[in-house]
């Protein structure tokens, strides 16, 4: 902590560690489903409190590692014996461990391998990107695979002998222990990241000296790893399971993945330059390519080309399977820039350019900071804080906003919960039948259908302010996917 706080990047550093605990606070949900069901819902399936019938496939198949669910698990089980039961606070305190943790490794690394940009400037944007860009805070409090395989990664290469110090691999034996177990670990945490550590033992293999004790060394903190997952999956599934060989025999030999869709080798790179969100995705992928010819020896490269092209070889394609290499994608990005900087460092256009850069980049910030990763989530935490605890029933017009296509949330359900999903025809005899005194209906559109006269109803929660809702512009409510939470009384 003290090489943070004594470098001359101290104040991007806190204020990265600002903008990473807000975000922890306000991104409530998740960025893609396995971020929740595969960890989370696998963590309360350990409580009962997740019915077996809605546990997804990959439960059943065993070919999910649980050390991440364990954790969870136990994390869950003390805040719950401390007093502490309300899961929007236990998930708020996973994402907070995690991002402080992203956030630790990530200042760490981005000042060691500052160095190597002799150039002051694009050694200053390495730093200052690598800590404060857009979407870094959204990433690093993400309690999901994919933010753990690349946090130990960057752990395992501050460890190793001799990485950002040339001529030191014939340090203390522990450190590389302690790299193999993190690089284990990383494995574990995401089973695609053996292609970024293919590329480390190849990279190590041109350096380390003597090269049979490093890779004996990596080895023996490796196994750790793979015994201490393989007792983690035993106590979770209840057998001895090797949940990477049944992963890849599921994804490839079967190739379930392909199920979820297709696309062509070359996919990820319009992923990124449209996701990314122009004109800063744009920038840095053509600096990438700039420093893939310009520096292509570099240990970064070797990470990261090999991950790459392993996912592109596979048909089955989403951008968050790049999240764990964003850091090292960074650092080649601008090994570009430093190649080049003496060439557009006087032209006019480059100080227009970069501030155009920067200003996009912090009015994305603040937004990605500031609002949550699933709007969903906050009629979870408005409905769990109304229960309070006490039976509740909810009547949900069109379908259940629990339902998550093949799965349902269970964990932000309050206790006593019951919900009836009805259509409007069958909402309008409910209402004429049952004739209760009060009822709370939730609706996927802004307005309710034509009430029975003899209700009147009050919007209890939207997730947009009033005066948002109050626009009537083009009648844009009624094409709107909003959920509603209205409260019915019979009218006096």
């Amino acid at each position: 902590m003290k090489e943070l706080l004594d470098s001359p990047y101290k104040k991007f550093f806190l204020l990265s560690l600002l903008c990473n605990l807000v975000a922890s606070w306000f991104s409530l949900g998740y960025h893609q489903i396995d971020e929740h069901f595969m960890i989370l819902e696998f963590a309360s399936f350990r409580f009962g409190t997740v019915p077996a019938s809605v546990i997804p496939w990959e439960f059943t198949d065993k070919i999910r590692p649980t050390l991440q669910p364990a954790f969870a698990h136990y994390v869950f089980s003390l805040l719950r014996a401390a007093g502490i039961g309300n899961p929007f606070v236990q998930v708020f305190l996973l994402r907070a461990f995690s991002c402080i943790l992203a956030w630790y490794v990530g200042c760490k690394t981005a000042l060691r391998l500052a160095p190597q940009l002799e150039n002051e400037r694009p050694r200053f944007w390495w730093v200052v990107s690598a800590t404060c860009l857009w979407f870094i805070p959204y990433l690093q409090v993400r309690f999901s695979s994919e933010n753990f395989a690349g946090i130990v990664l960057l752990a395992a290469l501050l460890c190793i002998p001799g990485v950002y110090r040339r001529g030191a691999y014939r340090e203390s034996g522990i450190r590389w222990i302690a790299a193999g177990f993190l690089l284990g670990l990383s494995f574990y945490f995401r089973f695609q990241m053996a292609f970024a550590i293919a590329g480390l033992l190849v990279w190590i293999a041109m350096y380390a000296k003597p090269l049979v004790k490093a890779y004996a060394l990596l080895l023996a903190g490796a196994l750790l790893a793979v015994g201490l997952n393989l007792l983690v999956d035993h106590w979770f599934y209840g057998a001895w399971v090797l949940t990477p060989y049944n992963y890849f025999h599921a994804n490839i030999v079967r190739d379930a993945a392909s199920g979820y869709g297709t696309t062509p080798w070359y996919d990820y790179f319009i992923l990124f330059a449209t996701q990314g969100i122009p004109p800063i995705s744009w920038v840095l992928l053509l600096l990438f390519f700039i420093g893939l010819v310009k520096r292509p020896l570099q240990l970064m490269v070797f990470v990261l080309v090999p991950f790459l092209l392993g996912h592109m070889a596979v048909g089955h394609k989403e951008f968050r399977f790049l999240y764990p290499v964003f850091l090292p994608f960074l650092f080649v990005c601008f090994s570009g820039l430093h190649s080049i900087w003496t060439g557009i460092e006087g032209k006019k256009w480059l100080n227009p350019t970069l501030k155009v850069l920067v200003t996009v980049n912090l009015l994305l910030l603040c937004y990605r900071c500031l609002w949550p990763a699933k709007t969903n989530h906050l009629y979870y935490q408005f409905l769990y804080r109304y229960a309070k605890g006490k039976p509740l029933h909810l009547l949900t017009l069109g379908r259940s906003i629990y339902d998550e296509g093949h799965n349902e949330i269970y964990l932000y359900r309050p206790a006593g919960l019951s919900e009836d999903t009805l259509s409007e025809t069958h909402f309008r005899n409910y209402l004429q039948q049952q004739q209760p005194d009060s009822a709370l209906v939730m609706s996927y559109q802004p307005v309710l259908p034509p009430l029975n006269p003899a209700y009147e109803a009050e919007r209890l929660y939207v997730y947009l302010p009033s005066w948002v809702m109050n626009i009537r512009l083009n009648d844009w409510q009624s094409r709107s996917d909003i959920w509603s939470i209205w409260l019915l009384r019979k009218k006096s």
